[in-house]
């Protein structure tokens, strides 16, 4: 359990704090598969999982549903502070809130591929495909360890959270990101664009057990 929930803080870094757009859709929700086709055995197990981002100009919500639905990671960022992140995590039944959110977020997001750990960034507006009805071109950004991943990104639509470290900033909001992760290719592709955002997207529901990050992989076996 903790590889999956490393890979799904990974994703949802990626878009925590891709991009710097000056452009017009800042409300909707985009829906994107993830699949991690040169996985080993235990990550292809979990078949393909997807994640929806909902955000309007104050906060963004991430709903990562991974395993059938066996596990399903709430993380709600408020833009002005991301300290105040929340996070529920699903698991089998059993409902966990996440106490130290923002502090984990924060601490993963120095140590995993993002734009925080970016030098350089490429783009390639000859190179163009259209995803969920907007057109995106390709951003190359190589990392300080000489490893590139790729985006494919559109000026159409407006990031909510961006981060403060880093001063690279994509110039779009992606639609398609390819990248290395320890357990694999990871490949995101937005594969629904809706202008609306469910009432809940930005709450937190009942029935959770508070517990740090910690206490949660412990009781998850360590997996």
């Amino acid at each position: 359990m903790k590889k999956i929930t490393q890979i799904a803080l990974t994703s949802l870094l990626f878009l925590g704090i891709t991009a710097h757009a000056q452009t017009q859709l800042k409300k909707g929700s985009v829906t994107y598969s993830l699949t991690m086709p040169s996985a080993n055995e235990q990550m292809a197990a979990m078949g393909e999982s997807t994640m929806t981002v909902n955000f309007d100009e104050k906060t963004q919500a991430m709903n990562m549903d991974m395993m059938a639905g066996m596990m399903l990671m709430k993380t709600i960022i408020p833009t002005e502070n991301k300290k105040e992140t929340k996070m529920t995590m699903e698991v089998m039944g059993m409902k966990y809130e996440i106490t130290d959110a923002g502090e984990e977020a924060s601490k993963q997001s120095r140590g995993l591929a993002n734009l925080e750990n970016a030098k350089e960034i490429i783009y390639d507006k000859k190179d163009t495909k259209e995803i969920v009805g907007f057109k995106c071109y390709k951003a190359t950004v190589t990392l300080n360890d000489g490893s590139k991943n790729t985006f494919y990104i559109t000026e159409a639509i407006a990031p909510q959270v961006e981060s403060s470290e880093s001063k690279l900033k994509l110039s779009g909001y992606p639609l398609e990101i390819t990248t290395q992760t320890a357990q694999g290719e990871m490949i995101m592709k937005a594969t629904k664009f809706s202008k609306d955002i469910p009432t809940d997207a930005f709450v937190v529901g009942e029935g959770y057990t508070k517990v740090t990050m910690e206490e949660f992989q412990k009781q998850m076996g360590g997996m």
